[in-house]
């Protein structure tokens, strides 16, 4: 095989694990945040013992780098535990859609961050674009409705992932992101272990724990081992377009082993939130293209 195509591969292969693991939300019969804290507790874990067998330093340098981790870490726990519990609470489709909403987002945040990003009318009209698509997947408004409720969570999920990639962006882009990706599980752990102490587990069963295995080691190590090895080969901006296909496998994966088929609406409403998406990564990485060149 090529090395192209190999590297193609292992960013589809990557994205695909992406987008399934939205599944373990449904298939592990535990609160949100021991969902959350059970996956980077063993993902932690590993990368801590990978660490110390090849000499990696975890030195972060200075206590602004730690300071600014922090707030990453934080931001995470509230992301992850909002997008899990959108999962549980309505459906694979209606979190995956409303999280793509985040490219959006992120568009709209990093004015705020950075001098040399502007706020244009372009801008605009994509994002309007793709909160019409939110329109149209938005459930029946009820009060109580845990579709609802599922809904505004998927949305708070894709602005807090947004609010992190931006940050993330400016704050550490001098620093080792494997490295970085370790501190911040490391502090999502430690902020959800009192939750999971004092609120209290569901009986944690034999399926429980293979599943959090699971989603610890091939949905989260190996994902991202494979979307890392693959970017060695295939540019970003390939592979930012690419990512857009992450809420398709989520979804089709659902409807073969969950049962889940997406309406008619959250089909529409679903391809005109991806098209703004894609437009939207396409446009910034053609304008990072001519920054470059």
């Amino acid at each position: 095989m090529q090395k192209n195509n190999k590297s193609m591969l292992l960013v589809h292969i990557a994205i695909a694990l992406f987008g399934s693991s939205s599944l373990f939300g449904k298939l592990i019969n535990q609160p949100a945040f021991a969902i959350v804290a059970g996956r980077v507790f063993f993902s932690v874990l590993i990368m801590f013992f990978i660490f110390k067998a090849k000499n990696i330093s975890l030195n972060l340098h200075n206590k602004q780098n730690y300071l600014k981790v922090l707030l990453l870490g934080v931001i995470l726990t509230v992301h992850w535990v909002l997008f899990y519990h959108s999962v549980q609470i309505s459906t694979v489709a209606i979190s995956l859609l409303t999280f793509s909403t985040c490219p959006i987002f992120a568009t709209f945040l990093e004015p705020m961050f950075f001098k040399d990003e502007k706020l244009t009318k372009e801008n605009v009209f994509i994002a309007l674009v793709a909160f019409i698509g939110v329109a149209i997947v938005v459930p029946k408004f009820e009060l109580g409705s845990t579709m609802l409720q599922g809904f505004i969570e998927g949305i708070l999920a894709g602005l807090t992932f947004a609010l992190v990639s931006v940050l993330e962006r400016k704050y550490v882009k001098e620093l080792n992101g494997v490295v970085i990706s370790f501190y911040e599980q490391l502090i999502v752990f430690i902020a959800l272990l009192p939750i999971c102490i004092f609120t209290g587990l569901n009986p944690v069963s034999k399926s429980d724990i293979f599943y959090i295995l699971l989603f610890s080691t091939v949905f989260t190590l190996l994902s991202r081992y494979c979307y890392i090895t693959g970017l060695k080969g295939v540019s970003a901006q390939t592979a930012g377009v690419l990512t857009t296909l992450e809420p398709i496998y989520g979804i089709i994966l659902a409807a073969v082993l969950l049962n889940e088929t997406p309406t008619v609406k959250e089909l529409i409403g679903g391809v005109v939130i991806l098209l703004a998406a894609v437009y939207s990564s396409m446009r910034a990485m053609r304008k990072s293209s001519a920054k470059q060149s």
